[in-house]
């Protein structure tokens, strides 16, 4: 349709241009198409061999950490049959020890148990030897009181003897003292009258001689006299002398007699001294005897007392030593559960870690190649150039249509939005439309989030809007 005029030709140039800009646009576009389509091919060739680099490593990683895993397993269960091994072996030390001492406490309870059955028959055999020392000493005691008593009686019998004897004795003794006493007077009295005579013989021959000597008168009287004064005075001596010979046979012959006397008072007194000793030593003997039979009955009763108690004390050793016994082996007992109670658990080797799998490898679809859109058509008077949401809807046409490139995922050129859930990496996933496709649902991302989660897979296309490398997620880009 013609606007005529120069603004025809003003607009015939500037659909000219048009014409020239929609051919330029087509070329560019077309090698815009090729250039991206190689790009990604070089893209998924370098996603290939940095996946099977990093699947390589996580393999040899996952398998390194399962080595690991697995030698520390086997280490750790050794270590625990070794700590089991230790204990298995202190534990039977330990039992080896606690019979020794066990041993040892009994060998030393026996022994113990035997002192005291030694003591005991000690005890018992000095209580017998006691009973029967005594026993025989009271024998021999009573024994000697007899023996004590026919002693007395001999000895009573000899006094008797001896004292009748010496009665006797000094009877036949006073006789002769007598006899020699009445000797005595006559040969005193002999002699008097020899002494009497021979004085008379004397005066006589003294007053012959006086006579003869012729002397007379006075002197001759006096003389006569003298010798006759003489004469008598030796009479009336030698009389004096005879009386006392007299007087004193008659004191010693009262002596005699009252020595006799004395001597008959004093036998009897001797006589009631033997009866009254022999009826002494017969008592002392009886009390003797019978506090001989007293100590030895109650020796009897005292060994039979003593005897029961080391009996009760014998039986009451017997009990104690089971106690004792009984008690070793409690503790013993005791022991070995302390000992038991510090061994380690038998060790059981846990499971083996399966084996890590190998990474499978990623299936990636190579870009489809780019189609040659047709020759763009003359633009005519009314031509009007494609709109932004056209070049938009272009640009996401080209990358829908290559799955795993770079694809438009910016939240400004989405609608009806709704989240889906998460994949295996933690990468949030959509459902949604594009503005300029109402009527179809794409599943995808959003390139806000993965500006905060993998930078690295978002760039901003050349329309200003944020593109997401598919290949970098875990996440597939595809219509539902």
């Amino acid at each position: 349709m013609s606007k005529g005029g120069g603004g025809d030709k003003d607009y015939q140039k500037q659909v000219d241009h048009q014409n020239r800009y929609n051919n330029e646009m087509h070329s560019f576009q077309w090698g815009a198409a090729q250039d991206n389509y190689a790009y990604q091919q070089q893209t998924i060739a370098y996603a290939k061999r940095n996946d099977e680099t990093l699947r390589n490593y996580q393999d040899q990683t996952n398998f390194n950490s399962w080595l690991n895993r697995e030698n520390m397993r086997m280490y750790e269960f050794d270590k625990q049959v070794e700590a089991y091994n230790a204990s298995v072996a202190s534990y039977e030390k330990q039992l080896d020890y606690n019979d020794i001492a066990a041993d040892i406490s009994l060998a030393d309870e026996n022994r113990a148990y035997q002192d005291q059955l030694i003591a005991f028959g000690f005890q018992n055999q000095d209580l017998l030897m006691k009973y029967f020392q005594i026993g025989e000493q009271t024998s021999l005691d009573t024994q000697g009181l007899t023996t004590k008593i026919k002693q007395a009686q001999s000895l009573s019998g000899l006094q008797i003897k001896e004292t009748k004897q010496n009665k006797e004795w000094a009877e036949a003794q006073a006789a002769l003292d007598k006899a020699g006493l009445r000797d005595s007077l006559a040969a005193v009295k002999a002699e008097g009258a020899f002494k009497s005579q021979e004085l008379r013989l004397g005066y006589l021959d003294k007053e012959g001689k006086q006579l003869n000597l012729g002397q007379t008168g006075r002197s001759a009287g006096k003389a006569v006299q003298a010798l006759l004064a003489t004469h008598g005075t030796n009479q009336i001596a030698l009389a004096d002398s005879i009386s006392r010979s007299e007087s004193k046979y008659k004191l010693d012959s009262r002596k005699i007699a009252e020595s006799l006397s004395n001597m008959d008072v004093m036998t009897n007194i001797r006589y009631n001294e033997i009866a009254n000793n022999l009826k002494n030593t017969r008592d002392d003997a009886t009390q003797q005897q019978e506090q001989l039979g007293l100590k030895f009955s109650q020796l009897k009763e005292t060994s039979d007392f003593n005897r029961i108690q080391l009996q009760q004390s014998l039986i009451s050793a017997g009990e104690q030593h089971k106690a004792n016994q009984m008690k070793i082996d409690m503790d013993k007992y005791q022991q070995d559960i302390n000992t038991a109670s510090r061994l380690t658990t038998r060790p059981v080797l846990p499971p083996q870690e399966v084996s890590p799998l190998e990474l499978p490898e990623t299936a990636y679809q190579d870009p489809s190649a780019p189609l040659k859109p047709p020759e763009p058509a003359k633009a005519i008077n009314t031509y009007q150039g494609p709109t932004f949401l056209q070049q938009v809807g272009q640009a996401v046409g080209i990358a829908a249509s290559v799955y795993g490139m770079a694809a438009a995922s910016d939240l400004e050129l989405k609608e009806n939005i709704v989240r889906k859930g998460r994949s295996k990496r933690g990468f949030p996933i959509y459902e949604f439309n594009y503005k300029h496709e109402p009527n179809q649902r794409y599943q995808g991302v959003m390139g806000q989030d993965l500006l905060e989660l993998l930078p690295s897979a978002v760039h901003e296309a050349d329309n200003g809007y944020l593109a997401v490398d598919y290949n970098q997620i875990d996440v597939e880009f595809k219509k539902v």
